[in-house]
């Protein structure tokens, strides 16, 4: 067996759906899907030690992957990222068992390859040709690499203020992408239409539940390098909230077979100029749509979440918080990183660090509890706004003198 998906359960009426009839999302009410695994098949057959010894990546995991035919899957090689002791930097925030899970590793720089492979590999096997979808970051060059790998077409929208570090990685691919005007809720329901006129699938939330299935293999890999412990503590740099899903259903999954006996604390992290999670956790409410979007800090930009409730939700049950950050906390936070740890991540990934300075939460935290802070993605694919952020480089001429000066100045700032 390659799988031990039994079907897709739909979560507002609990009714399992066959997977083969590739339906999206719950045909009764229109909400979310979810993976529906033999846990106990996987018991009797599957030893959680010996997956270890498989090739690497997230197909390791395939009993609890939702594709069923071995010959479907569509992969770069995505997963087993390296989740870092950052020691250094734990000991300058004060917290002794700080890991940050690197997923800058992955093929296209970003954690959404896990869900990309996982979401075209299911397309091929129930045979959608078609992807659609309204993205600016991440996600297109996601979807259009593993699109190009699978021999599906993939449809971008974007918009006038889209990083050109992922536009041109999408028109390498091959790809469709065109500037949307309007903001992101324009992209989003043009991106519904096109799906629709076209018969292909808007590879968003709610619709692509194989987006969350993907992702949450990190929560299996966390585990496994933990000793098969889960972390107290898991932050989540948070726009839609697709990873707090992802983190929710793999560590629950995990339970459920017995290879760990917890859940972690699953924390969410917005940025104060996109937020609307965030508020609906401070009042207690269900998530309400944000306004105009001001943050810089692109991947953390996500207004009306669609499934914005049930990631509140999950930080709700799991006893998680939810932290709002600045975007001058998150590039301050990824000089940190880089500067302590050597690891060049995105402005949003740097959310996570930034979330455990000094001040931003409501509480304390434990100064040895292990706590792992997802890395969603490179700094190389967010290289411009630091770049402003840093300014430009000094110059001076090709004298002793001036280089001595410049280093001096360039001390002082650093003291």
């Amino acid at each position: 067996m390659f799988s031990a998906l039994k079907g897709l359960r739909s979560l507002e009426t609990g009714k399992n759906l066959d997977d083969l009839e590739h339906p999206f999302t719950c045909p009764e009410t229109g909400g979310a899907l979810q993976g529906a695994y033999d846990t106990e098949w996987i018991k009797s057959h599957v030893n959680r030690d010996q997956i270890k010894s498989r090739p690497r990546g997230i197909w390791r995991w395939s009993e609890l992957l939702p594709v069923r035919d071995q010959a479907r899957v569509v992969s770069l090689a995505e997963g087993d990222t390296p989740l870092i002791h950052a020691e250094r930097l734990g000991a300058h925030l004060g917290l002794n068992r700080l890991f940050i899970l690197d997923e800058s590793r992955n093929p296209t720089g970003s954690f959404k390859d896990r869900g990309g492979s996982v979401t075209i590999s299911k397309c091929r096997e129930v045979g959608v040709e078609q992807i659609v979808l309204a993205s600016s970051g991440n996600a297109a060059a996601c979807f259009s690499a593993y699109c190009a790998r699978g021999g599906l077409e993939y449809i971008g929208f974007v918009r006038d203020d889209s990083s050109q570090v992922h536009c041109v990685q999408v028109g390498v691919y091959g790809a469709l992408t065109l500037v949307v005007e309007g903001n992101m809720a324009s992209g989003a329901r043009l991106a519904e239409e096109a799906a629709s006129e076209l018969g292909a699938l808007h590879a968003t939330l709610p619709r692509n539940l194989y987006r969350i299935e993907g992702k949450k293999t990190a929560a299996f890999e966390i585990s496994e390098t933990l000793g098969w412990k889960a972390p107290d503590r898991v932050i989540c740099p948070t726009a839609g909230g697709t990873m707090a899903l992802a983190m929710e259903q793999g560590f629950r999954e995990l339970c459920e077979l017995g290879w760990i006996d917890r859940m972690p604390k699953i924390d969410i992290v917005q940025a104060d100029g996109c937020a609307p999670i965030y508020e609906a956790l401070k009042s207690g409410g269900k998530v309400e749509p944000w306004g105009e979007v001001t943050t810089k800090s692109a991947g953390l930009t996500s207004p009306s979440p669609a499934c914005g409730d049930r990631v509140a939700g999950v930080v709700r049950q799991t006893g998680g918080e939810g932290v709002l950050v600045t975007d001058q906390m998150n590039f301050d936070a990824e000089l940190m990183i880089a500067g302590m740890e050597g690891l060049y991540l995105q402005p949003a990934s740097a959310a996570a660090v930034a979330s455990l300075m000094p001040g931003v939460r409501s509480g304390k935290l434990d100064p040895d509890e292990t706590i792992v802070c997802i890395g969603t993605g490179t700094g190389k694919n967010a290289s411009e706004v630091m770049q402003e952020f840093l300014g430009e480089n000094g110059r001076i001429p090709s004298n002793l003198v001036s280089f001595m000066a410049a280093r001096s100045e360039w001390l002082a700032k650093r003291a």
